[in-house]
């Protein structure tokens, strides 16, 4: 008996060393600190990136938290080489996903570079096709990579990896060709909202007018944001007045080519931000642009 009590005494004693070892040496964890920065709707990164790439006419928006990345559209077939080496000098060398807003060659064409060249996680598109070669040549790659695409749906959230940021998808909504046109694929444009490191951006596409009354209507406290991709390159079919109050933000991004045949961007567009006090940056004067995410502050990096 006296062996096995001094024997118990012995494991006791290893416990107890063995416990005050680990409060000493190993990281604490804070439940609480992860519960509240979760509810307060922080990323995990300690800034977000929004690169507005120059491609000319078109469009092609990548978004990077710490070690994740999501790019939205990708220029003209033409410009896919511009993208592919604009990624990799930014050191991308995955993407959580890729986002094609619609099926205008001057949004995706660029893509099927892309994702020759970058590991895609995930693919998200229009639900509305187009006969178009670029069109199908984009689904070719998408499949030769092995991707299942995904056709999101209004209030559908596209996590950007795990840094806590992510994208609400606010329009067009399912069979878009249907409610709005058959004939004007702008309308079909994926509309995302991005949430990260207490600052908001939204991602238009080349939304119209009558989506944008759409989202007035049902979701109008989504649309205040700091920063805005103004849609269709500043076009006068989209950025109503009351939509461009609605968002009020703080900076305005067009992204076209100088001196193209569509006489982009339209006046209007100027008139309605400038009273806002909106920072406005054109990718045709002012090449890529950089805004960072950080701290609920938004900063222009470059």
């Amino acid at each position: 008996m006296k062996k096995r009590h001094n024997f118990l005494w012995v494991i006791t004693a290893m416990v107890l060393v063995a416990f005050a070892f680990s409060k000493e040496f190993l990281p604490a964890t804070h439940p609480d600190n992860t519960l509240s920065n979760t509810l307060a709707g922080t990323s995990a990164a300690d800034a977000t990136d929004l690169h507005f790439i120059n491609v000319g006419q078109g469009d092609a928006e990548l978004i990077v938290c710490g070690e994740d990345a999501v790019l939205i559209d990708g220029g003209k077939a033409s410009a896919g080489s511009t993208v592919v080496d604009y990624l990799s000098r930014q050191g991308i060398a995955e993407l959580d996903a890729v986002i094609a807003t619609h099926p205008h060659e001057d949004h995706i064409g660029g893509l099927i570079n892309v994702l020759d060249a970058f590991q895609v996680d995930a693919f998200y598109m229009s639900d509305e096709a187009m006969d178009t070669d670029i069109y199908e040549n984009l689904l070719d790659a998408i499949d030769d990579e092995g991707i299942q695409p995904q056709f999101p749906d209004i209030g559908d959230v596209i996590p950007i990896g795990d840094s806590g940021a992510k994208l609400t998808v606010l329009a067009p909504g399912p069979d878009s060709a249907d409610t709005y046109s058959k004939n004007d694929p702008n309308t079909w444009s994926l509309v995302c909202r991005l949430d990260a490191n207490g600052c908001s951006a939204l991602f238009t596409g080349d939304t119209t007018a009558a989506v944008e009354k759409t989202m007035l209507r049902t979701e109008p406290h989504l649309l205040n944001c700091d920063v805005l991709k103004v849609a269709h390159h500043g076009s006068r079919t989209a950025s109503s007045k009351d939509f461009i109050q609605a968002v009020s933000p703080s900076y305005a991004v067009i992204s076209y080519a100088q001196g193209n045949s569509y006489g982009l961007p339209n006046n209007e567009v100027f008139e309605y931000l400038k009273p806002l006090g909106t920072k406005i940056y054109e990718t045709a004067k002012d090449g890529t642009v950089v805004l960072q995410l950080k701290n609920g502050q938004v900063s222009v990096a470059s």
